[in-house]
């Protein structure tokens, strides 16, 4: 057996890069039942337990792009003459040729880099190394003032974009505006991103219409129906969801808040109620009037808030902030079971197919190149030299299975180079998958929408020849959009972008929820980043003697100072993450859910542990330990403070306090 690698069962690896090699290296291929007694894997299998498996299998060999053809009825030699056999045949197999000049891998390269989605990342950088483009088309100064960061972490994600390109009814549970739950049964169109939400645009079964749901509020997993999905003629998802507006079906609600705080609720108040204090309202609080499109999100603002914010009406909103603010000290409350903390590395298994791709790739890289240096090799597919030897281990052990020693890849890498001698058949790169298509399809059109793009008509050829050169998935930009939040507010994000190329000092008025309070910072600004949805100016705020990242939508004011800054190397390097912890932050532990796996990395944790359900403990470094307690309640149930002590009792404190303003008994 070969060593393992990356955690990933070999014996599951070999089977699949096997099963590619073997069903391209027969023409008339083979039957159902041949593989069954060939694969050791299969042996021994019942006759369901089988089918599960190898069904399996043939899913993950679609998912990996391999395009595994059917063929019905007898064929001479059969010992099953009504078998069924599966074939690959090369011509289907193989990407396309297609070639990108300078310019174009430039733009490929951009569209690669703004994914942040671990998954999608992984697959953009694999697109681009099929496509030979590794080493090439990295512009920098692209991102120097504006760095877009995409992100298509809903846990759902990757099961609708299967089922919208595959026409697969499917049922979820959705969370309405209002908080209510309901079990819904949709024939999914398409996918897409607006004003930093994924939105998934389907026919519902039971209203028999066009519906639009947030993938965020979907709260279950995705489970696939019979049938097929009939979309209508001429269907763009891009068309449907640049009708939405953010501004539209406004609810209003009144809301209770102590003097001088609720500072950025009070500034939504429309200009003719400014708000005033209510007959009768006890402990001087005053009555703020506004309105909000989504009370879930409304909820996590107020929760966060604490005990001084009451919501007077709706009933819906004041429930979903009672919701959140129980679900959060539930969790504050529960018993967390004994655990190590050792230190933070990459989380979670890499998924087997993506190995197999890697060794996909390997194969057709070396029988290509014929014999390449191995750190050449190692270096081109951004492996460690030990790393590139475990894989060409794992591949040396494949082939068809069970069949003769001379049937088995041929690998040889024994002195400084690489070669194999009897995989012609997977010399060409394989065609990209539909992940892969996506991150870069998607990618080249949201970097067109970026005022710092130097060469839109190369990023413009670019996506012409990747759409012909990705085959059936071409077309994908028709069911997924993905348009840059930050185009939403223009001209502040135009301002700013101009205040770092003309390295200006900005005035700004920025709002902090956690302290609930307004302060003027003068900051030398660096970069914008949109990150998720969300901007931010990344700057050296002269005020705290730090780099410091400041939301867009939390500055209410801003105003250049007139004043220049040198660039400093030191004080102005830019910030790959939006949390930077200092040496004198405080060390805390917390819990984070599921639902906040995306968020861990940018606290940098220094050290992680599992925790019960799912959750991970994580070690961070907190500037203000004071802002712990809000955080908890926006999080609603999906975040903890588990040590040190003092700080989890006063969240619990905090919390319980929060809910005895509404009349609630702490759970």
């Amino acid at each position: 057996m070969p060593a393992k690698q990356n955690d990933v069962s070999p014996s599951r690896t070999e089977k699949l890069v096997s099963l590619t090699y073997a069903l391209m290296s027969r023409k008339r291929g083979y039957t159902k039942n041949e593989l069954r007694h060939r694969v050791e894997d299969y042996k021994g299998l019942g006759e369901d337990a089988f089918e599960r498996k190898f069904e399996r299998d043939k899913e993950d060999l679609r998912s990996l792009g391999v395009p595994l053809e059917t063929i019905s009825g007898e064929a001479p030699g059969d010992t099953n003459r009504q078998d069924s056999r599966y074939r690959i045949l090369p011509e289907q197999y193989r990407l396309p040729e297609v070639a990108f000049d300078a310019e174009e891998a430039v733009a490929l390269g951009l569209a690669a880099r703004v994914w942040k989605d671990p998954t999608v990342e992984t697959a953009a950088a694999r697109a681009i190394n099929r496509l030979s483009l590794a080493g090439d088309g990295d512009d920098g100064a692209a991102f120097e003032s504006f760095e877009p960061r995409l992100h298509a972490g809903d846990a759902v994600f990757p099961d609708l974009l299967r089922a919208v390109w595959d026409r697969t009814p499917v049922r979820f549970t959705y969370r309405g505006a209002d908080g209510t739950e309901s079990r819904r049964k949709v024939d999914p169109w398409g996918i897409g991103s607006r004003f930093g939400n994924w939105y998934l645009v389907a026919r519902d079964h039971d209203r028999d219409a066009q519906r639009i749901f947030r993938l965020s509020r979907i709260v279950s997993t995705i489970a696939r129906l019979p049938g097929a999905v009939a979309r209508p003629d001429g269907f763009r998802v891009a068309d449907v969801l640049d009708g939405l507006d953010p501004r539209s079906a406004a609810t209003p609600f009144s809301i209770e808040l102590r003097p001088g705080r609720g500072l950025a609720l009070r500034a939504q108040a429309a200009p003719d109620e400014p708000g005033s204090a209510p007959a009768g309202a006890a402990g001087g609080f005053d009555l703020v009037r506004a309105t909000y499109h989504d009370a879930e999100a409304t909820s996590a603002e107020i929760a966060e808030l604490g005990d001084a914010a009451r919501v007077v009406e709706p009933e819906a909103l004041r429930a979903a902030v009672v919701r959140r603010l129980r679900a959060a000290l539930s969790a504050q409350n529960r018993d967390t079971p004994g655990y190590v903390l050792r230190e933070s590395r990459a989380a979670g298994r890499p998924p087997a197919t993506d190995v197999v791709a890697r060794a996909l790739d390997i194969i057709a890289y070396v029988v290509r190149e014929g014999s390449p240096r191995i750190d050449e090799t190692a270096a081109r597919f951004g492996l460690s030299r030990r790393r590139l030897i475990d894989d060409l281990t794992m591949i040396r052990m494949c082939g068809v299975p069970n069949g003769y020693p001379d049937e088995l890849i041929d690998v040889d890498y024994e002195g400084d180079t690489v070669s194999i001698a009897n995989a012609e058949g997977l010399a060409q790169p394989i065609r990209l998958n539909l992940t892969e298509a996506f991150s870069l399809i998607v990618g080249l059109q949201t970097i067109l929408d970026l005022p710092t793009l130097r060469r839109p008509d190369a990023a413009r050829s670019a996506l012409a020849k990747l759409q012909r050169a990705a085959g059936e998935f071409g077309d994908i930009s028709e069911l997924v959009s993905a348009r840059l939040a930050s185009t939403e507010d223009a001209a502040r994000t135009d301002a700013l972008n101009g205040a770092v190329r003309r390295r200006e000092v900005l005035s700004i008025g920025y709002y902090s929820p956690a302290r609930d309070e307004l302060r003027r910072r003068e900051v030398e600004p660096v970069r914008v980043i949109e990150d998720g949805g969300r901007t931010y100016l990344q700057a050296w705020c002269r005020r705290a003697g730090g780099p410091r990242n400041f939301r867009l939508d939390r500055i209410q004011s801003l105003e250049p100072t007139g004043e220049v800054f040198e660039h400093s190397a030191e004080r102005h390097a830019p910030e790959e993450r939006l949390f930077t912890p200092g040496a004198d932050d405080a060390v805390v532990v917390l819990a984070f859910g599921p639902r906040l796996a995306g968020l861990l990395e940018d606290y940098a944790p220094s050290r992680t542990a599992k925790g019960p359900d799912g959750a991970v403990l994580a070690e961070v470094r907190i500037a203000s330990p004071e802002q712990l307690p809000g955080l908890v309640a926006r999080h609603g149930g999906d975040l903890a403070v588990v040590a040190p002590p003092d700080l989890a009792g006063a969240a619990r404190s905090w919390l319980e306090s929060a809910l005895s303003g509404y009349g609630e008994v702490a759970p």
